[in-house]
């Protein structure tokens, strides 16, 4: 974990995120060690590379959001990326 970034700090970064009201529709995965969100066209519109991603999780009772912090080595900072799904899929029961 980046040392300038703590739990406590994540209630208020989700709240500043939220706050933002962008909400674009997109698809996301991961494919050649990056992960990449997808436009309705099919057009890559954020590819990051997972290396550079220095912390991702789901958001603590909210199944259908991932947040991770992604470290800007040009710029020399934190980017904050928060993405949520219209459905959660419930894993397989054995």
């Amino acid at each position: 974990m980046d040392r300038r970034f703590s739990n406590s700090m994540l209630p208020w970064l989700l709240r500043e995120i939220r706050a933002t009201g962008i909400r674009d529709k997109l698809s996301i995965a991961v494919e050649d060690g990056c992960l990449k969100a997808y436009n309705g066209n099919f057009e890559p519109v954020i590819v990051h590379r997972l290396v550079d991603i220095l912390r991702a999780s789901q958001v603590p009772g909210r199944p259908e959001e991932l947040f991770y912090i992604l470290l800007n080595e040009k710029e020399a900072l934190l980017q904050c990326y928060l993405f949520r799904a219209n459905t959660v899929l419930e894993g397989k029961q054995e």
